[in-house]
């Protein structure tokens, strides 16, 4: 399933310049494997970090512990803080990051099983511009959670890519 959108970003390479670098937790690694996994894609992906603890997505990502605290890992500021971070250590040009509860347990009722924050980061004539978007996967499991994140951030670098 995710094999056209892989193939789409491989396509897009071949007419335009760009990287990308990754930023997850919730996902455990999941988009950053589907990027390595196909061939060529040293040429644009720079890599990731995979900060599934509050504690590296502090030591990593440069989310201060404060954000941390007052909104909690699952949330805007905390997802845009992540690919801020991203962007500071990569100078990537299409950023992505990923923070949710994929469950079974763990949610609340502000932030429930399957809520998914991403932050997003691209950049345009040397100038970044960074959005969030928050996604609630239903009644599914925590590996389809982790498909569905997956499948969400391809489309959405897509998207990006077009606007360089």
């Amino acid at each position: 399933m995710n094999a056209q959108y892989l193939n789409k970003i491989k396509k897009l390479r071949s007419t335009k310049e760009f990287n990308i670098a990754v930023a997850e937790s919730c996902t455990g690694g999941m988009l950053s494997s589907k990027l390595s996994s196909l061939s060529g894609s040293s040429a644009f992906f720079l890599g990731s970090i995979i900060a599934y603890s509050n504690k590296l997505k502090i030591k990593l990502l440069n989310v201060s512990n404060k954000t941390l605290e007052r909104y909690g890992a699952v949330s805007h500021q905390t997802a845009l803080s992540m690919v801020k971070g991203l962007a500071k250590k990569t100078n990537s040009d299409v950023l992505i990051s990923i923070t949710g509860v994929a469950g079974p347990k763990g949610g609340s009722k502000k932030t429930p099983v399957g809520c998914v924050i991403f932050g997003f980061g691209i950049k345009i004539k040397k100038k970044y511009e960074y959005f969030t978007v928050k996604k609630i996967f239903k009644k599914t499991t925590r590996r389809q959670i982790q498909i569905n994140s997956t499948k969400f951030a391809l489309i959405k670098i897509i998207k990006l890519i077009n606007k360089i």
